[in-house]
């Protein structure tokens, strides 16, 4: 049976404190931070399955975090699967800053500080998976934790698949085919998680891994600044300019091209979200470092194919 659990019925003053209690009733005990100029929505739909707990979480931006004092104060002890269906999401944990756009999903441990943070308003999965379970199938899940596992990979693709299903079927009362559907999520989780690397990228250091996580978390917390380039990074993290290309090496992207990439994406994020709609979409490429709308115009069609107006346009005619 579905339970779901909702702001709508609460006053916009209270949402925040509600949300907050929600999140330790159902996730575990962690700080919360709404990021909306507009009163906080979400909504939970929560089911259970076998030994795990499945949830869809719909909610507009925040972030929340599991301090380590949190985690000396409360015994949640468990393994959290994030499957990401709409919207961004970023995660940190043990020094590694990971991404999830639309069908990544990630793994992350209750007993570990982390944070989490979404820019805008997002849709996604959760399964709780107790921690037993998981030690049973992999040795030491915990170092897969924080990396993300591609919507392109055959389990990402299969996981999404179930989970929708799941959340828009009628469940199933039945005890062996939920017990038979509990083992399929865990044997899809264990594939897709064994196919992630040791390391990011071949032969990628794990001092190399440390320094990928630092410089990505510092673009990504000034990714707003249009002085934002490589001599800068460079300069604030005390590293040589040499070191930092060596960084991204093994990376799809160089790390110039990062740094637009991102920006791009904030840009895409903020012309779909509804809340910003009467925002001029030259302010827009403003507030993510472009200084030119010529330019963000140039480079937005080169990716996508259409113009800004008109990507906002067909997203809004196909809500």
């Amino acid at each position: 049976m579905l339970n779901t659990l909702t702001t709508s019925d609460v006053p916009p003053s209270d949402r925040q404190a509600f949300w907050r209690q929600v999140i330790a009733d159902r996730f575990m005990a962690l700080d919360f931070e709404s990021r909306n100029a507009v009163p906080f929505a979400a909504n939970l739909d929560v089911l259970q399955l076998a030994n795990l707990d499945l949830m869809r979480l719909e909610a507009s931006a925040h972030a929340v975090a599991r301090s380590s004092k949190l985690v000396q104060k409360d015994a949640s002890d468990f393994f959290m699967l994030s499957y990401q269906r709409r919207g961004e999401g970023v995660l940190e944990q043990d020094e590694k800053v990971s991404i999830q756009t639309a069908g990544d999903f990630v793994l992350y441990d209750s007993r570990r500080p982390f944070a989490m943070s979404y820019s805008g308003d997002f849709c996604k999965y959760v399964i709780r998976i107790p921690r037993a379970k998981l030690q049973a199938h992999i040795s030491q899940p915990q170092r897969l934790c924080g990396m993300t596992v591609s919507k392109d990979s055959e389990a990402g693709l299969v996981l999404g698949a179930m989970l929708s299903a799941l959340f828009s079927g009628p469940a199933s009362s039945s005890v062996s085919v939920q017990e038979s559907l509990a083992r399929a999520f865990i044997e899809v989780t264990i594939g897709g998680l064994q196919s992630i690397p040791e390391a990011p990228g071949a032969e990628c250091s794990k001092l190399q891994t440390f320094h990928l996580h630092r410089v990505k978390r510092y673009i990504l917390d000034n990714l707003q600044d249009p002085n934002l380039n490589v001599e800068r990074i460079s300069a604030d993290l005390k590293l040589s300019m040499s070191s930092l290309y060596r960084i991204f090496e093994s990376e799809r992207l160089t790390l110039s091209q990062w740094i637009w990439h991102r920006r791009l994406e904030n840009c895409k994020r903020d012309l779909l979200c509804k809340h910003l709609a009467h925002k001029h979409i030259g302010d827009i490429a403003f507030d993510w470092g472009y200084s030119s709308c010529a330019h963000f115009s140039r480079v937005f069609k080169k990716e996508t194919g259409m113009t800004p107006k008109e990507f906002r346009l067909k997203a809004a005619h196909s809500c």
